[in-house]
């Protein structure tokens, strides 16, 4: 099973990594340029948690986004253990 929030559908992102040299046209210089673009992974926030949901217990994934909403009561019928 991937890492991926049980709850949101949160998963790593495949963002591009930009590279840049030189001095900005504000601060007086001729511009930025850019000198590389590299494919990087940007990693959600995952932890593993135990949570009863309609009174399986289960270990999943979950964003630290939706650790919050289930501390806040938000999702119906999962619970934190």
């Amino acid at each position: 099973m991937s890492r991926e929030c049980y709850l949101t559908g949160k998963k790593n992102l495949v963002v591009n990594s930009v590279i840049r040299r030189g001095k900005a046209r504000a601060a007086g210089g001729v511009g930025r340029k850019v000198t590389g673009v590299s494919k990087r992974v940007q990693k959600a926030n995952l932890q593993k948690r135990t949570i009863r949901e309609g009174g399986v217990v289960k270990t999943v994934w979950l964003s630290a986004h939706a650790l919050r909403t289930l501390v806040r009561g938000g999702f119906t019928q999962v619970e934190l253990l």
